[in-house]
């Protein structure tokens, strides 16, 4: 992946994008007066390489990596009157 090169200036103007950039695993070269001065990249935590594929393929934009780490646990549903089979049929006879 080819690095973006972007002014100290340019930088500290948008540095929510460019953050936003290197999220998504872009590096990006920092220039002071034309001169490469720093380099932002993302750190490296996941040394799983299955990890590392899908964090490339987010980078990429082949796929979107979840936002929570687990699911959200729900109430059991209680019926009253009948049973379930009963609804799913009733249901199917009113879509008849």
């Amino acid at each position: 992946m080819r690095a973006t090169v972007v002014g100290a200036r340019e930088l500290k103007t948008r540095l929510g994008r460019y953050l936003n950039r290197v999220r998504r695993g872009d590096t990006i070269v920092v220039t002071d007066r034309s001169e490469p001065v720093a380099e932002l990249r993302p750190i490296s935590v996941a040394q799983d390489p299955a990890a590392v594929a899908l964090a490339k393929l987010a980078a990429t934009g082949g796929l979107t990596l979840p936002s929570r780490t687990g699911l959200v646990r729900i109430g059991a549903a209680r019926l009253t009157g009948g049973s379930a089979s009963a609804a799913i049929a009733a249901d199917r006879d009113d879509r008849g």
